[in-house]
């Protein structure tokens, strides 16, 4: 049976690396949506993302049944554990949606102003939140004999965990400014360059810094890099993939090389992290020997055997219909094309 507890843990990493690379550069670009000037350059950025960002969603949701199905007893450590920065990020991304849907829907100066707050807010909250999340899951959360949560709210807002935060958050603006760059042209395309440069040497430092804070502060996260050497081959790829962008951006080469490299980036920094807490899902802090990991955490064969025939089904059609969707309604957007339309 280790083999379905591995794969699905596999499935997992594979399911959120898809999540982050498609609605992180949805989050990111909130950032810079804050930086425009005009209303024609806020339109000109919302109706980048309109096609996709709800659609990018439904990648987070899988995660989130994925978890659990294949492994209950986390999902319900997880969420007990989180359960008020989960409401915040579920609140985050409901604001996002809300400012952009119901922008147009009041002609105010007042409501204009409360929506683009609203996408900004609504964007930057989550980012920041599922890193902190995934930088407690990293260094580790105090659990009692039972496996619940042994701290506070307090206990989840620490050094570590914030430092972890702030990358994502830095990781998505980057990514963010690097897909406006694809997708706009004319006198706006030069400024989103330079929130390009901006943000992947902003990345490129977080990341760095994170690298070795994390070397040195989590020895647990070492091991499997120990005990296999090659795998260390993925967060230096990873590493060398965001010099990679910053050539791209420097050199002003193909703004869709340069997202795929970006993209490439965020994948192996996130498969990374799977790999270094590999087989833990949940490693406490306090005792080991308390670790919920893919062996004592999972479902029975019997499930992970059905929920895996209806992923063999489910996945490559939702991949499918994103393609799909990319390719179809993908293409630059221009200022002179806005005018007044919604969105």
């Amino acid at each position: 049976m280790s083999f379905l507890q591995e794969l699905w843990f596999f499935l997992l990493v594979f399911i959120i690396i898809i999540y982050v690379i498609l609605d992180g550069f949805d989050l990111g670009v909130g950032f810079w949506f804050f930086l425009t000037k005009g209303n024609r350059e806020r339109r000109t950025i919302i109706r980048t993302i309109a096609p996709f960002w709800d659609g990018n969603e439904v990648w987070l949701l899988a995660a989130g049944g994925v978890l659990f199905a294949a492994f209950p007893e986390v999902y319900a450590t997880v969420f007990s554990t989180f359960y008020l920065p989960l409401v915040i990020v579920a609140f985050g991304l409901i604001l996002r949606a809300v400012s952009i849907e119901l922008k147009n829907e009041f002609d105010s100066p007042l409501w204009e102003k409360l929506t683009d707050i609203g996408f900004i807010l609504g964007s930057l909250i989550p980012a920041v939140f599922f890193g902190i999340l995934i930088g407690n899951l990293i260094q580790g959360i105090p659990l009692d004999e039972t496996n619940n949560f042994s701290g506070t709210i307090l206990t989840l807002i620490n050094p570590y965990s914030l430092l972890i935060g702030v990358m994502s958050l830095v990781m998505m603006i980057s990514h963010g400014a690097i897909y406006l760059r694809v997708r706009t042209t004319s006198e706006l395309t030069e400024k989103i360059a330079k929130w390009a440069k901006i943000g992947l040497i902003g990345y490129f430092i977080i990341n760095t810094i994170t690298l070795i804070i994390s070397a040195f502060m989590h020895p647990h996260l070492h091991m499997n890099f120990i005990d296999a050497p090659l795998l260390i081959v993925v967060p230096i790829v990873g590493f060398l993939t965001i010099l990679l962008s910053i050539w791209l951006i420097i050199k002003e080469k193909s703004p869709v090389f340069s997202f795929i490299t970006s993209a490439i980036s965020i994948a192996l920094n996130i498969l990374g992290a799977g790999l270094a807490i590999f087989p833990n899902l949940v490693y406490a802090s306090n005792n080991s020997s308390r670790n919920l990991t893919v062996y004592n955490a999972s479902s029975g064969e019997l499930t992970l055997s059905t929920i895996l025939g209806v992923a063999l089904i489910a996945l490559p059609l939702v991949l499918a219909y994103t393609a799909w969707t990319y390719k179809t309604l993908s293409g630059t957007v221009e200022l002179a094309d806005l005018e007044e339309t919604i969105y």
